[in-house]
């Protein structure tokens, strides 16, 4: 299963409208329906019960939801990761202080250096 179709997947499971997520996702709403076919057919399972006026998930369906939510959370977590470790994730904090504010600033400056051990203050 592909990614886009995955989507796809994931956005209908929450509009439950096959024009509203042609729209989200800026496709056709033809798009939509043959996507939704095709993972049904590649799968052997209906994934939505669908009538002209009525769009609902079965419970395959809402099972499938379920575990691909986690697997595209879990994607984007770790590009995430991946992102904040790239160039730049050491940083930088540039403080200036008059007088004896400095010792005011202790807990931040303890807070910035546990939540950035590659950073520099």
């Amino acid at each position: 299963m592909e990614l886009r179709d995955i989507e796809i997947f994931l956005a209908l499971a929450e509009e439950l409208h096959f024009g509203r997520t042609a729209e989200r996702l800026h496709v056709s709403q033809a798009r939509v329906s043959q996507s939704i076919t095709a993972q049904e057919r590649r799968l052997g399972v209906k994934l939505f019960d669908r009538t002209s006026r009525r769009v609902a998930l079965t419970p395959v369906g809402r099972r499938l939801r379920e575990d691909l939510q986690q697997a595209v959370d879990l994607l984007h977590a770790g590009l995430a990761r991946a992102r904040a470790a790239g160039p730049g994730a050491e940083r930088t904090l540039r403080l200036g202080v008059f007088g004896h504010a400095g010792y005011e600033l202790r807990p931040l400056v303890e807070a910035f250096r546990a939540a950035h051990p590659g950073g520099d203050i």
